[in-house]
């Protein structure tokens, strides 16, 4: 079984290919005047405007036009061929289309007004203005000349060109050339007729305006009409012409070199400075050697000459990398020049300011000053020759480099490769052309409006500057070396504050009682752990050399009571720490100071204080050690000898057991039972005292009140 399709399945090749055979020889046979005829009669039998005419018309219109070029068999063809979807009529616009190209004339511009430029415009006005004063000065109507040739060749409205023109003539009305041209231009219909309907309308415009301006002064030479009309635009001032680069007005490289670069302006002094600097500091230019050889007598004074000469050889002049104009080197000379002599330079202080990238002149009057070079204004001073593009390239700029970051981003392309194999030198530039020839290596495609704005923005003196361009397109993922985790490490455990400090960490008294405790337990000098961080012997330290002395000496201290000993004991003047009198201070319980001046005072030595947060203890805590002590009181050390046991734990005669020592001395003794568990905590935390960083029992404390205890008992004999 067949089905309908393949009976024959060229048969709509065969009728397509018939259709463009037919169209073919149309086309040789129609010029374009005729086509546009063709054109407007397809138009006039198009009432609706639906695109389409009956199959009748259309078969009459093409068998005139073309004056049987094709037979009634091929036009009918032609219709069944070009017939609309619905089958409402032929769709002419189509068959128009293939036979003589898109519509030029009525499609696109009805009136003409669109082909004529701003200045072609302005020009047309006062031609036409120039004929309606003529016409209003003669008293002559223009429409019935037109009209008598519309009887008879029934145009439409229409008139040919060499009519138009014999009727202006004939009116007295003489155009130039050009005035002509552009007349034509306006009013042309079907590429060799006028309008005059449309012509004759705006004259009548131009003519009712006048009327109502007044009447004509007719001895007046001023409105006598001329006897050839010619229009000259007046001439408009145009500043922006030489002074405006094209490439800025067309938003894309025309052209660029060097030589049309407009010229720089003069920079003030401090930008010559900046400038200066930046250029010694990535250099590494000992200035102050090049000036030294012209003053012989070290008096810090050269000549204008002999400066400028120097400036030269460091590399400040108009040939070298950095180019300085003779207006900016006479501002650089001026401002350093001699008050009493004008043609002497202090060379000394223009290398001191210079100077003052690198260090800062005196450091050893201020040996703790923080020295930043190069200076922040100095590092982010941008490179010579980077402009600054309007707003809409700056948009534009950010708007294409937001798109080629997602599409690097999206495709995992490498667009740095590209831009390196223009770049031999490794100077980080390529040409402005060379950019859009790396992009596209890369697979990026950008427009010359695109391209421009990029340059605008990473331009400067050696080209396109395709590392920051890089930095912001595809930016690399900072990989933190070991050392810099450690620092980051170091930094948070400094910053680590601990729990919240207690009040008493910010008594001076009590810190320095604390101090003074320690110094007299383990015999201390703490002088001696502090002078190695004073070489000049001037008795002031940094706080962290403080901080650094204290722990070289072991004393136990929480960060805020250093911080705390530090704000007492710092300098007047300066962020340091005078060392030496807290030193004094802390001797105080060895020796008292000026002791020569008042000879019969006794001295008194310092005890130290055994209390502390760790033995504090509350009214309910204290009630429990009382009622614990008045039961042990009773077998003291002359009943039980309870000292025996815990001389023998305390080898080193210390004073001090530990918690298990303490209660295994009491069982020996049988005296474990006397207390609770609870109350054996209390009385530990009450006896207790700090060794190193453990906590023991004073048990020569314990036996003392425990004898205190037994003498002061209550006797009862019965």
């Amino acid at each position: 079984m067949q089905l309908p399709c393949q009976e024959n399945p060229n048969a709509e090749n065969d009728r397509a290919l018939l259709a463009w055979k037919l169209c073919n020889r149309i086309r040789s046979t129609l010029d374009r005047y005729h086509a546009q005829d063709l054109r407007n009669c397809l138009h006039r039998h198009d009432l609706c405007s639906s695109g389409t005419v009956q199959g009748y018309d259309f078969a009459r219109v093409v068998s005139t036009a073309l004056g049987g070029c094709l037979t009634e068999n091929e036009i009918c063809h032609l219709a069944e061929y070009f017939r609309s979807p619905d089958g409402g009529g032929v769709a002419y616009g189509q068959f128009l289309t293939v036979v003589a190209g898109e519509d030029e004339g009525l499609g696109k511009d009805l009136d003409g007004r669109r082909t004529l430029s701003a200045s072609e415009h302005r020009r047309l006005s006062l031609v036409l203005m120039e004929i309606a004063q003529a016409l209003r000065f003669r008293e002559q109507v223009l429409r019935p000349y037109f009209e008598d040739y519309d009887l008879i060749a029934h145009n439409g409205g229409s008139v040919t060109l060499a009519y138009f023109k014999r009727v202006l003539y004939f009116l007295g009305i003489t155009l130039r050339k050009a005035e002509f041209t552009l007349l034509a231009k306006r009013f042309n219909v079907g590429h060799y007729k006028i309008d005059y309907e449309a012509f004759v309308g705006e004259i009548d415009e131009l003519l009712r305006y006048l009327d109502t301006r007044g009447p004509i002064e007719r001895e007046c030479d001023g409105e006598v009409p001329a006897k050839i009309i010619a229009v000259e635009l007046p001439k408009v001032d145009r500043p922006e012409v030489g002074t405006v680069e094209l490439a800025r007005v067309l938003q894309k490289d025309t052209a660029y070199h060097p030589c049309l670069a407009p010229s720089r302006q003069e920079r003030d002094f401090r930008t010559l400075m900046l400038r200066i600097q930046r250029y010694v500091w990535e250099n590494r230019v000992r200035i102050r050697e090049f000036f030294e050889q012209y003053d012989s007598f070290q008096c810090g004074l050269i000549s204008r000459s002999q400066f400028v000469r120097a400036m030269d050889a460091v590399g400040l002049s108009g040939l070298h990398r950095l180019p300085l104009t003779d207006g900016e080197v006479r501002t650089i000379c001026d401002r350093y020049g001699d008050s009493r002599d004008a043609n002497r330079i202090r060379w000394t202080c223009f290398t001191d300011d210079v100077d003052e990238v690198f260090t800062v002149k005196n450091l050893d009057k201020g040996a703790f000053r923080e020295v930043e070079s190069p200076p922040e204004e100095v590092e982010a001073l941008e490179r010579e020759g980077r402009q600054d593009a309007c707003s809409e390239g700056r948009d534009l700029a950010k708007e294409l480099v937001d798109c080629i970051r997602t599409l690097v981003s999206a495709r995992r392309v490498l667009i740095g490769p590209a831009f390196k194999d223009f770049d031999p030198h490794r100077n980080g530039h390529v040409s402005r052309s060379q950019v859009g020839e790396a992009l596209s290596m890369a697979g990026v495609f950008i427009t010359e409006e695109q391209r421009y704005a990029l340059n605008e923005r990473y331009c400067d003196d050696l080209g396109f500057n395709y590392v920051d361009f890089l930095k912001d397109v595809d930016p690399c993922p900072k990989i933190a070396s070991a050392y810099e985790e450690m620092q980051d490490r170091l930094a948070k455990i400094n910053a680590d504050t601990g729990p919240e400090p207690h009040p008493h960490e910010r008594d001076i008294v009590r810190v320095l009682a604390k101090v003074k405790g320690q110094v007299v337990r383990r015999r201390l000098r703490i002088v001696d752990y502090m002078r190695g961080f004073d070489p000049l012997n001037h008795h002031r330290i940094t706080c962290d050399q403080f901080r650094r002395g204290l722990a070289t000496a072991s004393i136990d201290l929480t960060p805020t009571e250093v911080c705390t000993l530090a704000r007492i004991f710092k300098t007047p003047l300066q962020e340091t720490v005078d060392y030496k009198r807290f030193c004094d201070t802390v001797a105080e319980v060895d020796y008292q100071c000026n002791l020569e001046k008042a000879p019969r005072l006794v001295p008194l030595r310092h005890f130290p204080s055994e209390d502390g947060p760790h033995n504090h203890l509350n009214f309910e805590e204290r009630t429990i050690v009382s009622k614990a002590l008045q039961r042990l009181a009773r077998q003291a050390d002359v009943v039980s000898n309870l000292s025996a046991p815990l001389q023998d734990f305390d080898r080193n005669h210390l004073g001090v057991v530990n918690r298990n020592q303490l209660i295994r001395a009491m069982a020996t003794r049988e005296l474990h039972n006397a207390v609770s568990s609870r109350e054996f905590e209390v009385l530990c935390k009450c006896f207790a005292v700090e060794i190193g960083h453990r906590r023991e029992v004073d048990y020569r404390a314990l036996l003392a009140a425990l004898d205190y205890l037994y003498a002061n008992r209550e006797n009862h004999p019965f």
